[in-house]
């Protein structure tokens, strides 16, 4: 016989809502992952599949990062690039209750809830919303000449990726934005919209490495997409490949789109721009004995990194302890797709004589 529920008696049991059809279009009904709290063994069975969950940011090369910059208790650390937190989580972990934890973002949505997150877990975090080329600007109003740690993650957030809403990805379709700060700055479509081919022909080559450029660009300048599925079909289209049945062998191979978006993303967000300004800024903004970690994913930015970081290293202001770009174990890469063409550069101020 069933008893009836008191007001009391909690219900342990979670049903998981029910969406209409077999196959949910929209995106927060097809990708239940989101929610890991309500879905863990969704979310670990993504993950032993090869797969990065929707929604679910996997700090990159963490264990190397951390090797790399070796906080200690009491220390102050600068991540660069906040995003959902991960590295900053362990960071600020590491440097304790004494020590300063002090992050960076363009990304005003994606900063409230990780500052949110990480308060939840116990950590303070002095957040800045704000790019990281004013990196001068932020220590200044930290009261701070400069940092034990600094770490900047070039990558776009899967937080960003995964939420069609923002425009970055081409899993689902959504307005072709990708600003980081979408209170500034024009969105991809206009500036698509707006520019011949020949110069979004060399976006693409020199932010994208895409072998296929010019015929890309010229129907990109022809068709202006606004959406980001017309993006993705359109460069399918370039590619010879037909939309309707194009699927990806694995979650480990490389969506043809990739390195369009890739390249349109770093031109609407400056990226370019703002990355050397950080590199000038960088070996001043390091306390003496102070070490940097910089994860690219790109090649234009893997040369500007080791070019910067050469030149800081030959005027004495830093030394430069990998130039050449420390990759992801075989087993992350595997675990974690988006992390397959990340490098680590690393360097360090000299201690004060």
């Amino acid at each position: 016989m069933l008893r009836p529920m008191t007001e009391n008696q909690p219900n342990k049991r979670h049903r998981r809502k029910r969406y209409a059809g077999t196959h949910p279009r929209r995106f927060h009904e097809r990708y239940k992952e989101l929610d890991a709290a309500k879905y863990p063994d969704q979310v670990k069975k993504i993950r032993a599949q090869g797969r990065t969950p929707a929604g679910a940011h996997v700090p990159i090369m963490l264990a190397e990062v951390m090797a790399a910059l070796a906080p200690a208790p009491g220390e102050t650390v600068l991540d660069c690039t906040l995003g959902h937190g991960g590295h900053a989580e362990a960071l600020a972990r590491a440097i304790g209750p004494q020590g300063r934890a002090i992050g960076i973002d363009l990304d005003a949505q994606e900063q409230a809830r990780t500052v949110a997150r990480l308060a939840g877990l116990g950590l303070t975090l002095h957040a800045h919303h704000t790019n990281f080329a004013g990196i001068g600007n932020v220590l200044r109003a930290e009261g701070l000449a400069g940092v034990d740690c600094l770490l900047a993650d070039l990558g776009v957030s899967s937080m960003q990726l995964d939420r069609p809403e923002r425009g970055f990805g081409y899993k689902m379709d959504g307005p072709l934005d990708m600003r980081m700060d979408q209170s500034r700055g024009k969105p991809a479509s206009e500036l698509i919209a707006s520019t011949d081919a020949e110069t979004l022909a060399g976006w693409l080559r020199d932010y994208g490495d895409e072998p296929h450029a010019e015929r890309i660009a010229e129907a990109m300048a022809k068709q202006k997409p606004v959406r980001t599925r017309e993006l993705a079909n359109l460069v399918l289209l370039a590619n010879h490949m037909d939309p309707r049945r194009f699927r990806q062998s694995s979650a480990r191979d490389k969506h043809p789109a990739a390195r369009v978006f890739q390249a349109l993303r770093m031109v609407v967000n400056r990226e370019a721009e703002n990355l050397d300004a950080l590199l000038r800024a960088l070996p001043y903004a390091l306390n003496p004995g102070g070490r940097a970690a910089i994860l690219t994913f790109h090649s234009g930015e893997e040369q500007r990194v080791r070019a910067a970081l050469e030149a800081a290293a030959t005027a004495g202001q830093l030394v430069a302890e990998d130039l050449v770009g420390a990759k992801p174990s075989r087993e992350e890469v595997y675990g974690n797709p988006r992390s397959r063409s990340a490098r680590l550069f690393t360097a360090k101020r000299p201690a004060a004589e």
